[in-house]
C-alpha cells in the first residue's frame, strides 16, 4: 500500500519559467529589440544579427559572464578582430537587452501567484527548472516569483540545460524528493516533458496562443493540460486521485 502523507502522493510541484509561469517571448518583440540594439550600435543589421546568433551558440546555457561580455563577443565576430572601435551606443544597447529580458521575467501570468499560494497551503514543495540566459539570474530577486523559488535551477548558473536529466535531478535533490513523487508543470518546449516523464514525474502541460510565440517545438501531446492557472488545482487533484486508484 502506498502511503499518502497529508492526503497527497505527490510531494512537490516543479515548474518551468518562460511560457509557463511567465508569458512566452514574442517573435515580433524579439525582432524589435534586436532592431533597437542594432540602431544603438550603428552596425550593419544582417551582419550583426548573424554575429549575435553566433554568441548564443558560444554560450549554450545562456551562461555568458555578463551582458557586456556577450556584446564584446558579438562585436569581435562582427569586426573579425578583437581590436575594434567601441560604439558610442554600446551601453544603451546593453540596457536595451537587459530591459527586454528582465521585463519579460516580470510578466507573471494571470493566476500563477494564486496557484502557487494554493500549492503551498496544500503542503507541496515548490521547485523550478528553467533554460534561461544570464539576465534572468541577474533580475531574479526582484521577481514576485522569487519568494516561492529562492534557489531555482537555472541553466545559465548550473551550465546544465533541459532536456538534460541532470538539471531536473539537481532540483529534486535540493527539494529532497524522489522524481516519482513530483509533478512537472511546463509548456513542453525543449522536449522537457519527455525527460520529466522518463524520470518518473507526472506532468501537466501549460498551453497558450501560439501566434507570434517564440518557442522551439510544437506543443507535445499530453493527457493533462491547462490553459490558465486557475485550472491547476483541479489538474493536480486529478493526478492525486489517479494515484490513489492505482494504489487500491
Amino acid at each position: 500500500m502506498i502511503a499518502f502523507a497529508d492526503g497527497h502522493y505527490y510531494e512537490a510541484l516543479i515548474f518551468d519559467l518562460y511560457g509557463t509561469l511567465v508569458e512566452i517571448f514574442k517573435q515580433s518583440e524579439y525582432k524589435d529589440n534586436l532592431d533597437s540594439i542594432i540602431a544603438a550600435l550603428g552596425v550593419n543589421p544582417g551582419r550583426f544579427a548573424a554575429a549575435w546568433k553566433e554568441t548564443w551558440e558560444a554560450y549554450p546555457y545562456g551562461d555568458y559572464p555578463s551582458v557586456e561580455a556577450r556584446f564584446d563577443s558579438a562585436l569581435e565576430r562582427y569586426h573579425g578582430t578583437t581590436e575594434y572601435p567601441r560604439p558610442e551606443g554600446l551601453q544603451k544597447a546593453v540596457k536595451l537587452r537587459n530591459d527586454y529580458i528582465q521585463g519579460q521575467t516580470l510578466k507573471v501570468k494571470e493566476g500563477a501567484i494564486d496557484a502557487l499560494e494554493w500549492a503551498a497551503r496544500e503542503g507541496y514543495k515548490l521547485g523550478m527548472v528553467s533554460n534561461c540566459s544570464a539576465e534572468t539570474a541577474m533580475i531574479w530577486n526582484e521577481s514576485p516569483l522569487a519568494r516561492y523559488f529562492p534557489d531555482p535551477s537555472l541553466s545559465c548558473v548550473l551550465k546544465l540545460k533541459k532536456p538534460e536529466p541532470e538539471i531536473f535531478l539537481n532540483e529534486t535533490n535540493k527539494l529532497g524528493v524522489d522524481p516519482g513523487h513530483c509533478i512537472y508543470v511546463a509548456d513542453g518546449d525543449d522536449h522537457e516533458l519527455d525527460t520529466a516523464m522518463a524520470l518518473g514525474m507526472a506532468t501537466v502541460l501549460v498551453t497558450y496562443d501560439l501566434e507570434d510565440a517564440y518557442r522551439h517545438q510544437p506543443f507535445p501531446e499530453s493527457e493533462h493540460s491547462i490553459t490558465h492557472f486557475s485550472q491547476l488545482p483541479a489538474a493536480v487533484m486529478g493526478l492525486e486521485r489517479a494515484r490513489k486508484r492505482q494504489s487500491g
